[in-house]
C-alpha cells in the first residue's frame, strides 16, 4: 500500500517548505547573500523551513564555512520565533536512523 510505504520515509509526515543553494566553489560571500535574500523580511509561517547547500570546491575549512553559514541563518531568522536545527546532530530525535551513513564532509 502506497500509504504504508510513505509514512516510513523519515520526513513524509512534516509539510515543510524548503530552499537549497548550491555554492560550488564554497565562497561562503555568495551563500550569505542569496540566504539573505531568501529569508531576510520575509513572512515567516508556522511551516518550518528546511535549507541545503553545497559546499563543494575549495574543501579547505569547510567546517569553518558550515559553522559561518548556520551563525548567519540563526542571526536572519532571530527576530521571527524560529531557531536552527541540525537534524544530523541529533538524529534520533528526527526519526534518521542512526546506522544511516550520512556524512558531513566526505571521508569524514
Amino acid at each position: 500500500d502506497d500509504n504504508v510505504v510513505q509514512q516510513q520515509h523519515t520526513f513524509s509526515h512534516i509539510d515543510f517548505n524548503a530552499y537549497y543553494f548550491d555554492g560550488c566553489g564554497g565562497y561562503v560571500p555568495y551563500m550569505l547573500d542569496m540566504l539573505s535574500a531568501a529569508l531576510t523580511g520575509k513572512i515567516m509561517t508556522n511551516t518550518p523551513i528546511v535549507i541545503g547547500y553545497s559546499l563543494l570546491g575549495g574543501n579547505r575549512d569547510v567546517i569553518h564555512k558550515e559553522l559561518l553559514i548556520s551563525q548567519a541563518i540563526t542571526n536572519m531568522i532571530r527576530d521571527s520565533n524560529m531557531r536552527v536545527i541540525h537534524a544530523l546532530d541529533d538524529p534520533i530525535r528526527y526519526g534518521i536512523p542512526i546506522d544511516t551513513n550520512i556524512k558531513k564532509v566526505e571521508g569524514g
